[in-house]
């Protein structure tokens, strides 16, 4: 079943629940307001073969459009000689239920429920090598070295020990250098 998921802040896209695949749109969204996904309706989908295993230009598909006016047929207007420039990186995610938090170099799931933390994650340079950390307060709850899975994604469960200090799980995911990609906090629920 595939599922948009939408959100206000720079990311947006959609992911099918049942093969854990989807491609994501990270923008700045508040230039690039409107949303439309389609496809060719739901008899398009049933009793279909595996698109990858037999690719067909007339198949169904999804199609992803953004754009500055807030809905598909209201006009947006443009001074003469005007121009919008957007700069955007699409990414696929595979290994992915959803995304909670994405940009231009790392898309993750990131939840945390009772005594343990959830992460998936995808990486859209997968060949750099990277450094998970997942901290409640102080205590470090996973701190290693990760190769990113292009194929498979990347899942990491971490314990969170009874009687720690912190109501939030704090996510930081950083390049071979130190530089930080991304970090995420999460409320344990």
């Amino acid at each position: 079943m595939r599922r948009p998921i939408c959100r206000a802040a720079i990311f947006w896209g959609v992911i099918n629940h049942d093969n854990e695949e989807g491609i994501i749109r990270i923008a700045d969204n508040t230039v690039t307001r409107g949303l439309k996904m389609w496809t060719w309706g739901f008899p398009s989908f049933t009793n279909e073969t595996d698109a990858r295993k037999d690719p067909n230009e007339a198949r169904s598909y999804v199609e992803l459009w953004a754009g500055v006016s807030d809905q598909f047929f209201h006009s947006a207007s443009f001074p003469a000689l005007g121009e919008v420039s957007i700069p955007e990186t699409y990414s696929p995610t595979v290994g992915m239920r959803n995304v909670t938090h994405a940009n231009e170099n790392i898309l993750i799931n990131f939840s945390a429920e009772g005594a343990s933390v959830n992460l998936q994650f995808f990486s859209i340079e997968p060949a750099a090598p990277l450094r998970v950390t997942l901290k409640r307060g102080e205590a470090v709850l996973f701190d290693g070295d990760v190769k990113a899975d292009p194929k498979n994604g990347n899942r990491i469960f971490a314990a969170i020990p009874v009687g720690g200090s912190g109501a939030q799980v704090r996510l930081t995911i950083r390049n071979a250098e130190g530089k930080e990609l991304i970090a995420a906090e999460t409320k344990i629920e």
